[in-house]
């Protein structure tokens, strides 16, 4: 992959190329995916239940924001470098940071959704979160997985990678975290992202259409999740979702 080519075609996100160029995509989702995304909020709570102060970081449209202010009655703060989303998050009635240098408080608790895989150093990412976590604070991290299933899809909406678990624990240990959990997400979802790397995304089989996106979340990610409940998500997905703990003196009531 050259991606000093791709970088002058403004793929990559960076706080001096903040728009993110998937944005489009962000709202199909939103709209198309419900299940699967309402999935990846009750994942995330269950680390994050008793936390009193919560940022995503990276929260794009707000979709997860608004599924998990719904779910708990607290409305998390966001961090959104884009400006354009960052309006979308405003409108939507959230609190948002344009950078993470903006924010001076911590946080009981953070999250971020398929966020790491667009930041070159993904590793000073992970230590500007450490900063803004308390002591004892938690972290979850929900990333694609598997560089083998690395496409034209991938690398036209900002991808620097695809995450290994193994690569990634070591970004997490460099950056001072304790892992507290790991698995993989949507075990069928891996067999889709390896068509869409052979045959193509919203190529001749439409694969990541609207109707494709709507079919997959109402009858074939339901199946997915009760597979990787059966074991397979301790063998392979289409992403990784990690819990860690930030080191550091337990915070009261989580």
């Amino acid at each position: 992959m050259n991606k000093n080519t791709l970088n002058e075609r403004g793929t990559y996100q960076s706080l001096c190329n903040p728009e993110y160029s998937g944005s489009k995509e962000l709202l199909i989702d939103e709209k198309y995916l419900n299940n699967y995304k309402n999935s990846i909020v009750i994942k995330i709570l269950k680390y994050l239940r008793n936390t009193d102060k919560v940022l995503e970081f990276g929260a794009g449209v707000g979709t997860l924001a608004q599924n998990w202010e719904i779910k708990t009655g607290v409305k998390p703060e966001c961090l959104e470098i884009d400006d354009s989303l960052r309006n979308i998050l405003i409108n939507r009635g959230f609190k948002c940071y344009d950078k993470p240098g903006s924010i001076t408080k911590t946080y009981s608790g953070i999250y971020t959704s398929n966020v790491l895989e667009h930041i070159d150093d993904d590793v000073e990412a992970l230590r500007n979160i450490h900063a803004m976590l308390k002591p004892g604070g938690h972290l979850v991290i929900y990333v694609p997985a598997f560089m083998c299933l690395y496409s034209k899809l991938d690398s036209s909406i900002g991808h620097y990678r695809r995450y290994h678990k193994e690569e990634l624990f070591e970004k997490l240990r460099k950056s001072r975290f304790e892992v507290i959990d790991s698995f993989y997400v949507d075990s069928i979802g891996f067999f889709a992202s390896l068509a869409i790397k052979f045959f193509g995304y919203k190529g001749r089989l439409r694969l990541g259409g609207k109707t494709s996106l709507l079919l997959y979340d109402k009858l074939i990610y339901p199946v997915s999740e009760v597979l990787d409940a059966l074991g397979l998500r301790y063998f392979f997905g289409k992403n990784i979702l990690v819990a860690v703990r930030k080191r550091g003196q337990k915070i009261r009531g989580s």
